[in-house]
């Protein structure tokens, strides 16, 4: 039995496990679910710029034979969920991970979201969803692969920092929904 079975990712951390060279042992090791956005355009586009190379990680193939998944969230409902807050205007958001924060927010189940940005992270401490956030650390640790070349922005007490500004803001008002 997988150890995740509602695994949604972001872009940096796929981009981490393709550089690892442990994408195809992680995503057969956990149930992994992208937002089109993340799949589509961020890592599709992830890499150097300006000289350097760009690379495209090609996704599809590990859809069609059933390795992820990859979702879907309306436009129309990202926009009402960002209206009808101020989350923008305190935290700045990717639109990849402005879709899987908005697909965990609608979504039951507990879903775990793994991103290497702290504002991700900081919104689900400011929506009450701080457990739902997870490091690559501390889920390479859960399936035996613990890594010790990891940066800060992928280890535990980044996503801790991070998820803590989040409830610090919200118990103190700063942007209630």
């Amino acid at each position: 039995m997988r150890k995740f079975q509602f695994l949604l990712l972001d872009a940096g951390p796929i981009i981490k496990l393709f550089e690892l060279g442990i994408w195809d042992e992680f995503i057969n090791r956990c149930d992994v679910t992208i937002v089109r956005t993340v799949a589509e355009d961020e890592v599709v586009f992830a890499g150097k710029a300006e000289g350097k190379e760009y690379i495209d990680f090609g996704l599809q193939p590990w859809v069609e034979k059933g390795l992820i998944k990859i979702v879907d969230v309306e436009p129309c409902e990202v926009k009402a969920f960002y209206e009808n807050s101020n989350i923008l205007d305190k935290y700045d958001i990717h639109p990849g991970e402005m879709e899987s924060l908005t697909f965990l927010y609608r979504i039951s189940g507990d879903w775990k979201f793994c991103s290497s940005e702290g504002p991700a992270f900081a919104v689900l401490g400011f929506l009450g969803k701080s457990n739902q956030g997870i490091s690559l650390e501390e889920i390479l640790q859960d399936i035996g692969r613990k890594q010790s070349r990891l940066e800060w922005k992928y280890a535990k007490k980044f996503r801790e920092k991070y998820t803590r500004i989040g409830q610090i803001d919200s118990i103190q008002g700063k942007g209630l929904l």
